[in-house]
């Protein structure tokens, strides 16, 4: 029927499509991301990075008639176009031809959506929400064109994590338990949400970082170090988009950021001043036995208060 009425305004001089109430939805995925709809301030700067647009329409397209798609991106003040018609269809970012009433469209310029819809600037300190907008034109004209996917939105996470706060160091064996907590946010850091953290230990005299994560706030281990040996602790914040933070402020060196050597229950029990030779076999020894675990722990807990 849409057809048999698309090919009768076209006989009509003057006639126009008035808008059908037609719905669709439409995704897309950002190439460097993970979640739709979602692209961070090097996706906005970049000609390289592109995204996949998954549409679906109630339209259903002619093929042979050489129906096409026409992608736009568009501010959220502005808004889809609704008003289909003879007159000229609203500037898109990409033609396509239109296969179905679902199609995949590969390629499609993160950065050509953002200019398409005025963000002009990619290093803004708050994020910025446009709308997605799929008309269908007949024919691939501009004649009597019609929207087949209205205002869905996609975002711009330009907002960067304020530098995150490292508030303390539980020494392990070659490995350091380091507690990160977020940072305050300001008007130029505003990224809150969906953070995770990354640590980076250094040996205090210099040398090669280790570094753990990423994680959320709370404990982050960094393992692969040097027993006994002082760090200095940095962290750094990551936004869900992926937008990277300043660092933190240095914590340690000190005890608390030295790594410790583990020592076996029988090591402990013997630096205690204990006097059984050991072993299964003796009396004494199953007789203390839990009595000797119990000192073993207290002395772990000693040496690393």
């Amino acid at each position: 029927m849409l057809r048999r009425a698309t090919l009768l305004l076209c006989l009509l001089p003057g006639a126009a499509l008035a808008q059908t109430g037609t719905t669709g939805t439409t995704t897309a995925l950002v190439s460097t991301q993970s979640i739709a709809d979602l692209a961070n301030r090097v996706d906005c700067a970049t000609s390289a990075t592109t995204s996949i647009w998954t549409i679906s329409s109630s339209v259903t397209p002619v093929v042979a008639n050489g129906d096409k798609w026409r992608l736009a991106a568009v501010s959220q003040a502005t808004g889809c176009s609704t008003n289909g018609g003879s007159t000229g269809a609203p500037v898109g970012i990409l033609d396509v031809v239109a296969t179905g009433v679902t199609q995949t469209v590969t390629g499609v310029l993160v950065a050509s959506m953002a200019s398409a819809a005025g963000v002009t600037n990619c290093t803004q300190a708050t994020d910025v929400t446009i709308n997605l907008c799929v008309y269908y034109l007949p024919g691939g004209l501009t004649a009597n064109w019609q929207l087949a996917s209205s205002n869905i939105t996609f975002r711009f996470q330009l907002a960067i994590p304020p530098p995150p706060v490292v508030s303390g160091s539980t020494p392990g064996d070659t490995q350091l338990g380091i507690t990160v907590g977020a940072g305050t946010v300001t008007t130029d850091y505003q990224a809150a949400t969906g953070v995770t953290y990354t640590v980076s230990c250094t040996p205090a005299a210099g040398g090669s970082t280790s570094t753990g994560g990423p994680g959320n706030a709370g404990t982050i281990v960094c393992g692969g170090l040097t027993n006994s040996i002082p760090y200095v602790a940095t962290a750094t914040g990551r936004s869900q988009a992926g937008n990277l933070g300043p660092v933190s402020a240095a914590f340690g060196p000190d005890s608390s950021t030295t790594p410790l050597p583990f020592l076996n229950f029988w090591q402990i029990y013997k630096s205690q001043d204990g006097v059984e030779p050991g072993g299964c076999s003796t009396g004494g020894a199953a007789v203390l036995g839990p009595a000797l675990a119990l000192l073993g722990l207290v002395a772990v807990r000693r040496r690393r208060s």
